[in-house]
């Protein structure tokens, strides 16, 4: 499956200054028989798979993490997180593409959760991925095993 997303546009600095637009990709998340949607920022600067937003972690209420593990937060230092598996599909169209398993990285700490859904390279790597920012372009294909 390939499927093509657009950048989106991020706005200004306090400064005026431009904030460059941002690769997205259209992610489901599914824990058992409920399943998130939405747009997801393409960010290779978190090294593990997804950083959810509330809708996400809401997926998880009552389930026992996998493991938890210490990560270093270039802000907050050293930062618990809850690491459950999920399965990830991209979605377009009406369709839903299955990627795999990845690990779903909860800080212990909610504040620390933003609005956006961060994937990473763990989930990027089962993924073909091409950038074409001058035409604001995000390929993606998925990669057999």
């Amino acid at each position: 499956m390939e499927a093509t997303y657009y950048y989106v546009e991020n706005g200004y600095t306090a400064h005026g200054d431009k904030i460059p637009d941002i690769p997205i990709i259209h992610l489901a998340v599914e824990v058992g028989r409920r399943r998130a949607r939405g747009p997801a920022v393409v960010d290779t600067g978190f090294d593990e798979g997804v950083y959810p937003n509330i809708e996400v972690v809401e997926l998880f209420r009552g389930i026992e993490p996998d493991k938890e593990v210490v990560l270093e937060n270039p802000i907050h230092g050293s930062t618990w997180f809850e690491v459950y598996k999920a399965k990830t599909y991209l979605y377009g169209g009406g369709r839903f593409v299955e990627v795999g398993v990845v690990g779903v990285y909860v800080p212990k700490e909610l504040e620390l959760l933003t609005e956006e859904v961060l994937v990473d390279r763990e989930f990027l790597n089962k993924l073909r991925v091409v950038l074409e920012p001058n035409k604001k372009l995000l390929r993606v294909r998925t990669v057999e095993a």
